[in-house]
């Protein structure tokens, strides 16, 4: 930068306009001054502030070069570049010219770099976003699913219990006939065994051939009939036993919703 300025040694030495040594207004000479000493400074935005003030009144394409070299330091490209374009426009000086075609064509390149670059990351934020909408909307579409399935788990414990009472009514009424079916089983054999004794009896006391034979039959048949009540009523009473059943049946188990690791699913997890 100094060696550029030393080009602005016959703008310095040069006496400043009447205007600007008459008004209230700063000398340009010491604006460029005070330039230089920022820009040695590395305080480049305000030195390219100063040079641009001096440049109001001085109008040296040079100061443009200068403030285009502030701004280029400064990170302003799009300043640098308006600057360096004008010189290249209005400056005469050929050195300075193709330094500003160099600087041109850098900043010209970086600047494309960084627009790609920020469209490259905008276009990743775009598809990170893009898959992020992807994955809730999977999220959402599998808790819905298992809502559905919930129900469906629900409607089946619940048909399942329902037919598990009906199935244990059956078994209790069922149970419960064939616990009468032995009570009367066990009625008739002991009747009949009753009529069996008392024919025996008669048979016993019988002086006559055929009053013994009649009560021989009776006694015959009604010991029969005994016998047959007597095991349809445990039979009976056996199945009656084993058909009642012995346990409530449980109610139907909670089905709850749980959702993955990181809400990127659900689960249903049955609790009893």
């Amino acid at each position: 930068m100094r060696l550029v300025l030393v080009l602005l040694a016959a703008v310095l030495l040069a006496p400043a306009p009447s205007h600007a040594q008459r008004g209230g207004s700063r000398n340009p000479k010491e604006l460029v001054k005070q330039a230089e000493k920022l820009y040695d400074q590395k305080k480049y935005l305000e030195a390219a502030a100063l040079l641009e003030k001096a440049n109001e009144s001085l109008n040296d394409t040079r100061i443009v070069y200068n403030i285009a070299r502030a701004y280029d330091q400064a990170g302003k490209e799009t300043e640098a570049i308006s600057y360096y374009e004008k010189y290249l426009t209005d400056g005469e000086d050929a050195q300075l010219r193709k330094r500003s075609r160099l600087s041109l064509d850098r900043l010209r390149l970086q600047k494309e770099k960084e627009e790609k670059a920020t469209a490259a990351a905008e276009a990743e934020r775009k598809r990170m976003r893009a898959e992020a909408e992807e994955a809730q909307k999977r999220a959402e579409a599998e808790r819905a699913e298992a809502r559905r399935t919930d129900e469906a788990n629900q409607q089946r414990l619940k048909v399942a219990y329902e037919d598990a009472q009906a199935s244990r009514k059956r078994m209790q009424v069922t149970s419960i006939a064939l616990g009468g079916v032995a009570l009367a089983g066990v009625g008739v054999g002991a009747f009949f065994g009753v009529q069996a004794n008392g024919s025996r009896t008669t048979f016993n006391s019988a002086t006559e051939l055929d009053q013994k034979l009649a009560a021989k039959s009776a006694t015959r048949s009604s010991a029969l009939i005994a016998d047959i009540g007597f095991g349809v009523g445990l039979v009976g009473a056996v199945a009656a036993v084993l058909l009642y059943p012995k346990e409530p049946v449980k109610k139907p188990g909670k089905v709850r919703l749980t959702s993955a690791p990181q809400g990127t699913g659900a689960g249903v997890e049955v609790s009893f």
